[in-house]
């Protein structure tokens, strides 16, 4: 549990304003002197986790100015402290490209809007010269004010993504950092700007020959790597820069089961799959260049499962020969030897954190009920039977502190859900359908939440929780033969990736 913060944006205008050399925006380096069209919009910070998130006092006011490294800067127009490029937005057109380079924002974190009703603080606590941001509530930056704006002078008329991100640096600690973003649709006519629907996107082929599902991974907005096994056994990656897609390169590696990825950071990567003596071998990216395979030894019987709750850390479970679930992690500074937490489980193990030290592990028992063991922060509870009649590996999720959602295929082939709301698990629901493959699913932000499956049509399927409701299913098309994990890396932002009847890896988006 802790602070995470989350981005809303709200009432866009346009127009053109002149901005003389004195003026604010000017002082600040935002735009040049002269006249310009400009979009304007209110940008919230608001904290959604269940503490405060706390910077301090900045520097006395200047001279002297702090040095570059300092994650403060003076605003000549406020006439208080910053954070330094705190905040970015960036347009982008209906194929992920910048329309224009990115804006950099400063921000001073201060309680401004009590967002959440039942926000624990109900009067503001942290302001210019304490900065912060109370749980339950946002620093709003009006759109009237200075800076706050995307210049569009070259700009033509039709459909854009404004992609916002707050802490985009991530110099200020949070729970999680990638729902940090949120895309939102506009449509600009001369000096008329709309928010518009966002939409799902046709399939389109990424190529290659895979013979696994893919692992998709994302450390950043606009941001996507892929990965997947050849048919020379080897990891094969391609990956999304913002612009445009690198093509596929080898990793190397003879490898048996699915990669599994994770990013702990920006511009940070790692890879795990079992290797051809069963043992568990790891790669990584370490923001310049990929280091070596390396063996993390054991032998297993299932792909593994990774995942990460801190920056610096990575929890690896996988199904042993004695069908009990197996655990190491690195700590930052070297792996764990491998510890049995026992159990007798038949399926992957579907792990999922949803605060600094804190796991949670689900897999299907002998008696095909579901079974979870959790990790509180300094011991490892005992395994519960949460029971149903399971035929799929579970794929848990969560979308806040305290807060899990598993889903698996029940015998009739409909999904199944339950979930646990921090004080206790509520019973199996039925979510129809009728799907062959494991589910997948994904949150994008607090009290969503997404799943994905394969009908006996052979296309992908789609149902979504959007707070207060399910939306029925939806065919998304295509002739999948295999589907691999949905990433998000912005508030309203899906990608799917899936292996076609071609073997090539296919891509969909919504956003």
């Amino acid at each position: 549990m802790g602070a995470d913060l989350v981005t809303i944006v709200r009432n866009f205008s346009i127009g053109s304003e002149s901005f003389p050399a004195g003026d604010d925006s000017v002082l600040d380096g935002c735009v040049t002197p002269g006249n310009h069209r400009v979009m304007r919009f209110d940008f919230l910070s608001h904290n959604a986790g269940d503490a405060d998130l706390y910077v301090g006092p900045p520097p006395p006011p200047p001279p002297p100015f702090p040095p570059s490294s300092s994650p403060f800067v003076w605003s000549h127009s406020h006439g208080h402290y910053h954070l330094r490029d705190f905040n970015e937005y960036k347009l982008l057109n209906l194929s992920d490209q910048e329309v224009m380079p990115g804006f950099k924002q400063a921000f001073c974190l201060m309680d401004i809007e009590r967002t959440n009703p039942n926000a624990p603080r109900t009067s503001p606590r942290y302001h210019c010269s304490d900065q912060g941001v109370s749980a339950g509530w946002s620093d709003v930056y009006d759109s009237s004010l200075p800076c706050q704006f995307v210049i569009m002078d070259s700009v033509p008329d039709g459909e854009y993504r404004l992609l916002a991100t707050t802490n985009y640096r991530q110099v200020v600690p949070e729970d999680r950092f990638l729902n940090n973003s949120v895309i939102l649709g506009v449509r600009v006519q001369g000096n008329s700007v709309t928010q518009v629907p966002l939409t799902w996107s046709s399939w389109g082929s990424l190529d290659g020959i895979v013979t696994s599902p893919p692992a998709a991974v994302s450390w950043g907005s606009n941001r996507m790597d892929v990965f997947a096994i050849g048919t020379n056994h080897a990891l094969w990656h391609r990956w999304w820069n913002g612009s445009a897609w690198g093509g596929w390169e080898s990793l190397g590696g003879v490898l048996t089961s699915p990669p599994a990825a994770v990013a702990w950071g920006p511009n940070r990567l790692d890879i795990f799959a079992l290797g051809q003596n069963h043992g568990l071998w790891h790669r990584w990216w370490n923001g310049s260049s990929w280091g070596g395979w390396e063996s993390l030894g054991g032998v297993l019987t299932s792909p593994p499962t990774v995942v990460s709750w801190a920056p610096n850390r990575l929890d690896v479970f996988a199904r042993g020969t004695d069908n009990a679930a197996w655990h190491r992690w690195w700590d930052g500074s070297s792996w764990g030897s491998w510890e049995s937490l026992g159990g007798s489980i038949m399926s992957t193990v579907s792990a999922v954190a949803w605060g600094p030290n804190r796991l949670d592990l689900f897999a299907v028992g002998t008696d095909n009920a579901l079974w979870h063991r959790w990790w509180d922060g300094s011991s490892w509870g005992g395994w519960e039977s949460l029971g149903g009649s399971i035929m799929s590996p579970p794929t848990a999720v969560s979308w806040g502190p305290g807060r899990l959602d598993v889903f698996a295929l029940g015998t009739d082939h409909a999904l199944w859900h339950r979930w646990w709301d921090g004080s206790s698990w509520g019973g199996w629901e039925s979510l129809g359908g009728v799907l062959t493959t494991q589910p997948h699913a994904v949150a994008w932000g607090p009290n969503r939440l997404d799943i994905f499956g394969i009908g006996l049509d052979t296309a992908l399927w789609h149902r979504w929780w959007n707070g207060s409701a399910w939306g029925g299913w939806e065919s998304l098309g295509g002739v999948v033969f295999s589907a691999g994990s949905p990433i998000s890396w912005a508030a309203n932002r899906l990608d799917l990736f899936v292996v076609g009847t071609n073997s090539a890896v296919w891509h969909k988006r919504f956003g």
